[in-house]
């Protein structure tokens, strides 16, 4: 067996493989390499260069060395989908990252929170996968760590970039029908006029109109003159 950096030894925590990795007893005793990528809970992973392996005799849900992480498939899938990717994640974070079992936790969350398959309800079933557990010279206590996956969570919540609403489209204005200029009207044609003559209105005296004769030497003062015996007829 590859020597592990770290073993992830919890009660029934932390991993599990979808169909793609095969849950019975291998024919041949020992790890079985998968390659670089695997399928849980329906999700295509992998761990960058990491080699995967399966070992059904292995004493945790998951462990790593410094280049290959390992699986325990009949562990594993008596998991929550959360739980599967969250473990994997986790080894994945120490072959990455080191040791530390709180830095590869913030690795896991940080890692669900961006790819958007870890919410609260799944934080919630990793921190129960725990089960009470206490400190380890390998692990601190189940408590600790779920308080460091809140801490991770809250962090990598606030630094998500919000998604912009979707566009609405602006809606044109509807067509309206083309406008229409009305023609001035005319004036009226007296019968027998070749056309009409200019009249002048004073509606303010006399309802009657008064008529101008064309081509007078002064046209003003004939109006004038016209208007004011139209006037005094008025009367």
């Amino acid at each position: 067996m590859v020597k592990l950096r770290k073993l992830l030894l919890l009660p029934a925590a932390l991993l599990s493989l979808a169909a793609a990795v095969p849950t019975s007893t291998s024919a041949v005793a020992g790890e079985q390499l998968m390659g670089r990528s695997v399928t849980l809970a329906g999700r295509k992973v992998s761990c960058g260069k990491a080699d995967i392996y399966v070992d059904h005799d292995l004493p945790s849900e998951g462990g790593a060395g410094d280049t290959v992480l390992i699986l325990n498939p009949d562990m594993m899938n008596k998991q929550p989908p959360a739980v599967r990717l969250f473990v994997f994640s986790h080894e994945c974070g120490h072959i990455s990252g080191g040791d530390s079992e709180l830095d590869a936790d913030c690795f896991a969350v940080n890692r669900g929170v961006r790819e958007r398959w870890l919410d609260r309800k799944g934080l919630t079933e990793v921190c129960d996968s725990f089960e009470g557990a206490p400190e380890t010279d390998s692990h601190p206590s189940a408590k600790r760590r779920c308080a460091n996956l809140d801490r991770c969570f809250a962090k990598a919540m606030a630094e998500q970039t919000p998604i912009a609403p979707t566009p609405v489209p602006a809606k044109m204005p509807p067509k309206l029908p083309p406008t229409v200029t009305a023609a001035a009207p005319e004036l009226p044609v007296r019968k027998g006029d070749g056309r009409a003559q200019p009249k002048v209105l004073s509606a303010w005296r006399c309802t009657d109109p008064l008529e101008v004769t064309t081509g007078s030497v002064d046209p003003i003062g004939q109006v004038i003159k016209k208007d004011a015996e139209h006037t005094e007829h008025c009367r």
